[in-house]
């Protein structure tokens, strides 16, 4: 009888353990959402943007990862980006480039980590810590300190804004010793 007892506690258990430990409301494979995961990723990316079918800027990254959100969707290009502004005859207007940058929005970038901006035509390059690049108007700007090589020497100025394509620069609050060309 104490055999029996047993047996039947034991299956009691048992019977109450898998009646009333189960769970209808476990995640699957696809409810496991993964926010820190991309998308989609690119390796080796060279896009191009054209406009009237005019080439004007060609972009490159070694990786761009892309995460998609129900109402938007955001690009990190964790190992830099490199921008080429091109002239209509494709040369080479001006080259922007940065360690690490992402898209704020559909038309609005933050680049970041040893931002460098070279205009050809002037032969000036611009150093700096952030820039802020703004597609639909085609501005660059920072407020953040810029330092300027040109053929003149080296400046230095507390913040930046200019055309994209770099046919004008506005140097804010310039400090240090220039050197000015008489024209």
């Amino acid at each position: 009888m104490r055999k029996h007892s047993f047996a039947i506690i034991f299956l009691a258990f048992a019977f109450s353990y898998l009646c009333f430990s189960c769970s209808e409301d476990l995640p699957t494979q696809s409810n496991i959402k993964q926010e820190n995961t991309p998308s989609q990723q690119i390796i080796d990316a060279y896009l191009l943007r054209s406009v009237d079918g005019v080439v004007e800027t060609e972009l490159k990254a070694k990786k761009i990862d892309i995460y998609s959100y129900t109402d938007s969707s955001k690009m990190i290009f964790p190992q830099g980006l490199n921008v080429n502004f091109l002239n209509p005859d494709k040369t080479i207007k001006a080259n922007l480039s940065s360690l690490y940058a992402e898209s704020l929005s559909d038309n609005l970038y933050y680049l970041r980590d040893s931002v460098m901006i070279i205009n050809y035509k002037d032969m000036d390059t611009f150093y700096c810590q952030d820039l802020y690049w703004r597609k639909d108007s085609a501005i660059v700007r920072t407020d953040l300190p810029v330092r300027r090589h040109s053929e003149g020497g080296i400046d230095y100025a507390k913040g930046l804004r200019a055309r994209d394509d770099f046919d004008s620069v506005e140097v804010k609050n310039p400090y240090g010793m220039q050197k000015v060309k008489e024209e």
